[in-house]
């Protein structure tokens, strides 16, 4: 069957190249979460440097039992989020960590990434990620990695939340291949909605496509795209307190054309 043309054939524009002193408020607002009432996040940067947005985070789980996960993230996300089907940015990740407890088979990671929640597979409450689908790409270090400890690995997610929100599956996952500390790549993530499918880059790769059957009719009950640091960290009693830390430079961001103002394009 044919292919039809879509978003994804819209045409990628520079959304901020961060060349000013502060980030622009009216590109962009920041978020920090961590559900859990005992994990800690304790570094949280989020700051222009040299012209680039350096996130730098440090994250631990909890330390009232050796079972479950922590999540955190620290986020920037796009004022227009609702418009945004297309991201591209280079990436480049200055240091890392992610460390394991020896009670807990759970494994740290620490990532950063582009990506955010597309749509949803039913009609859902605003503010409630249930059925929501997301999308990312992004460079992962894992504390059960065999890689030497200067090497993540980039990753793309097709992910759905379950319908109590409770729960997330894979319709997608991919590893693109090594890349060393300190080195710089360009990824994109992008929803052709036309064709059910997202695709993945990196740098001049070929496209990664991942096509989905899920329904895609209805828009996410959050509506957030964003440039991200997300870390699981397993819940310890031992010590030292297992870590997950991280600190990047984004810059160069692109979006899709509908998603820049008129006036800024």
């Amino acid at each position: 069957m044919q292919e039809r043309p879509g978003n994804a054939e819209e045409r990628l524009v520079p959304y901020d190249d961060f060349n000013a002193t502060q980030i622009d408020p009216d590109k962009w607002f920041g978020i920090e979460y961590g559900p859990e009432p005992r994990s800690v996040s304790t570094e949280a940067i989020r700051q222009i440097q040299d012209n680039r947005l350096r996130l730098v985070y440090r994250a631990y789980g909890r330390t009232d039992s050796d079972s479950g996960m922590s999540r955190n993230q620290l986020g920037l996300a796009f004022h227009n989020s609702a418009a945004v089907t297309a991201i591209k940015a280079t990436v480049q990740v200055t240091d890392v960590a992610a460390t394991s407890c020896p009670g807990n088979r759970e494994a740290s990671s620490a990532q950063v990434i582009l990506g955010g929640l597309f749509f949803g597979t039913a009609p859902s409450t605003p503010g409630s990620a249930a059925t929501d689908v997301g999308a990312l790409i992004g460079l992962v270090r894992g504390s059960d990695s065999t890689d030497p400890p200067d090497i993540l690995r980039v990753i793309c997610e097709v992910l759905h939340c379950t319908s109590d929100g409770t729960g997330i599956s894979n319709l997608h996952r991919q590893d693109l291949g090594p890349v060393k500390l300190g080195e710089m790549v360009r990824l994109r993530v992008q929803w052709d909605r036309d064709n059910h499918r997202f695709i993945f880059q990196r740098d001049d790769d070929p496209e990664i496509l991942a096509p989905y059957t899920v329904s895609d009719s209805a828009p996410p009950g959050i509506q957030v795209k964003l440039l991200d640091a997300v870390h699981h960290v397993p819940n310890c009693t031992a010590t030292p307190r297992p870590v997950a830390f991280i600190e990047a430079l984004f810059d160069d961001v692109m979006v899709n054309e509908s998603a820049v103002p008129r006036s800024a394009r």
